[in-house]
């Protein structure tokens, strides 16, 4: 299990050893440590997916990126079929992570699949009697606006391929390698048909946690009409901005400064 230290110029935050988390960059955020973003990635995603968000964030924000069963860095173990294990296991994490902080914020991040397990875990750790993480949920229709979605698990993989390279969930150089794609195909299908298990035939008692949020999606987004981002504040009981972004499913990637002025309007907030 890898250690991990958040450290500024005046404390040092030892979390307890998690396979769970990674480090998103090896030099510690400027100034003192105001918040902890952790985040959960699309599916199909790894923990380095999230590299990129780092430049962005505000002053005395550090983040981690949650490592799934048989993504990146632990390629080699069997992907999760249970949601409910995966929820519990990084509910046991953040527990520890919490206390760690010792009352600095934490702030559950995710795009896409990443979002809905986000929201879940904060209601895991509030049934516990845990204060709920702030949330901020990226290209995400809520469990209870999911039907009729594009359901991409029914595709062929010549489909489903090119249906990805489209999106930009995978770059079609990488499609267009039969070893790649051999490899990566079956991961991100196994997590969207975890994504499936969403919809409110299937999870009818979807938690309301009470946090505050952020909620942002692209407007040409096919996978989240922009419609449905405001529907979050049926599970979310406190204040929620939701915004939306040009571009599409990952709209981010162009939009980085943005991305990092809505975190730290999260993480500023009284």
């Amino acid at each position: 299990m890898d250690h991990l230290r958040l450290s500024d110029d005046s404390a040092v935050v030892d979390l307890p050893p998690s396979r769970w988390l990674r480090q998103c960059a090896v030099v510690p955020a400027p100034g003192p440590l105001r918040a902890l973003l952790v985040l959960l990635p699309h599916a199909g995603g790894a923990a380095y997916t999230y590299r990129s968000w780092v430049p962005a964030l505000p002053e005395g924000v550090t983040a981690l990126a949650v490592e799934y069963p048989g993504h990146g860095t632990r390629m080699r173990e069997a992907p999760s079929a249970d949601l409910d294990g995966v929820v519990t296991e990084l509910a046991d994490v953040l527990t520890g992570v919490q206390d760690a902080l010792d009352g600095r914020r934490l702030v559950l991040g995710g795009h896409s699949l990443g979002a809905l397990l986000a929201h879940e875990v904060a209601g895991a750790l509030q049934d516990r009697g845990r204060p709920a993480p702030d949330l901020f949920l990226s290209a995400a229709p809520p469990p209870h606006r999911r039907a009729g979605l594009p359901d991409l698990t029914r595709l062929d993989d010549d489909a489903l391929a090119a249906a990805l390279g489209d999106s930009g969930d995978l770059p079609r150089e990488i499609l267009a390698d039969v070893e790649a794609r051999a490899l990566y195909l079956p991961m991100i299908r196994h997590d969207l048909v975890l994504a499936r298990r969403y919809g409110s035939d299937t999870r009818p008692a979807t938690t309301v946690v009470r946090t505050r949020a952020v909620v942002v999606g692209g407007a040409q987004d096919d996978r989240c009409p922009t419609g449905d981002l405001a529907a979050w504040t049926d599970l979310i009981d406190g204040p929620t901005q939701v915004t939306v972004l040009p571009g599409g499913h990952f709209y981010y990637r162009d939009q980085l400064d943005v991305v990092g002025r809505l975190v730290d309007g999260l993480v500023t907030a009284p």
